[in-house]
């Protein structure tokens, strides 16, 4: 079956999997390795009906009622981990502290979070960028209703702006190098169109412009340990399922570089970060 898979940008031939849900089903797109939603919802259903702050309840909600055990035992480790962890990491941080630090552009810094939800990260950046004598402008871009006024009081009181508008659209409204910093935080697996996304962007970034990334790692060990239980699997919000090599198709397809160390992407991690730079 030919369908349009999301990193190449055109049809390819594509190949069942077991991984569905009701109507949603993954497919694998036989080209590239990469596996997609065959049949995501319309961007004005995530605005209201498949917004985030309402799915991701919902699912953690289907979880504890079909796995109380293993959710209980996860959301245990969790507590664990979360007393073992230093309460000021935060991986967009040290990242983005590390790009702006050698970065030759004069301050404030433009960033912008794509998918802000209610800004709390692009809030948290501002303020310890702040003690580090970076100086940020911050944006937002959510595409809910809800979310993006909740958003927008926060970036306003830090003398930033929010766009409402998908992700795409928003992305055609920024003006040629005009961030510095791009952060996407568990987001890019919820986009219908990330190539485009990524080419649309790219005229937006300064000459040393980044995008950091974080998504579900699709090749990590737990995914295959649970198979369709695992907790990267979110239906039908999660459109993509990302690997190191198909995350690197769609840099290169995009028109960027990308690097990701082993420890941003370690197999024992359902998560992976990748930064990427504009080829050109």
């Amino acid at each position: 079956m030919k369908l349009f898979c999301p990193i190449l940008g055109r049809e390819t031939s594509t190949e069942p999997t077991p991984y569905k849900r009701d109507q949603w089903k993954v497919v694998k797109c036989v080209e590239t390795g990469f596996y997609f939603l065959a049949d995501p919802p319309e961007y004005e259903l995530l605005e209201s009906e498949y917004e985030w702050d309402k799915s991701y309840y919902e699912e953690r909600e289907r979880r504890k009622k079909e796995q109380p055990i293993y959710i209980g035992i996860s959301e245990f480790s969790k507590r664990i981990r979360r007393f073992f962890t230093p309460p000021k990491r935060n991986k967009f941080y040290s990242i983005g502290k590390k790009i702006l630090a050698q970065s030759k552009g004069s301050q404030p810094y433009a960033m912008i979070d794509i998918g802000c939800g209610t800004g709390k990260l692009v809030q948290q950046l501002y303020e310890r960028f702040q003690i580090d004598n970076l100086m940020v402008l911050p944006s937002g871009l959510e595409i809910s209703d809800h979310l993006s006024k909740v958003a927008g009081e926060v970036l306003r009181s830090l003398g930033g702006n929010i766009i409402h508008a998908s992700a795409v659209d928003g992305a055609s409204q920024c003006e040629e190098n005009s961030f510095d910093l791009v952060v996407m935080r568990s987001f890019l697996e919820h986009e219908r169109r990330p190539l485009e996304l990524l080419q649309k962007l790219k005229p937006a970034l300064t000459q040393e412009g980044s995008i950091i990334i974080k998504v579900p790692n699709f090749a990590c060990w737990n995914r295959h340990f649970r198979g369709s239980k695992w907790c990267g699997f979110r239906y039908p919000d999660h459109v993509n399922y990302f690997t190191p090599k198909t995350m690197k198709i769609l840099a290169r397809e995009a028109g960027y570089s990308i690097k990701s160390g082993f420890l941003d992407h370690f197999p024992l991690s359902d998560n992976m970060y990748v930064v990427l730079r504009p080829l050109y």
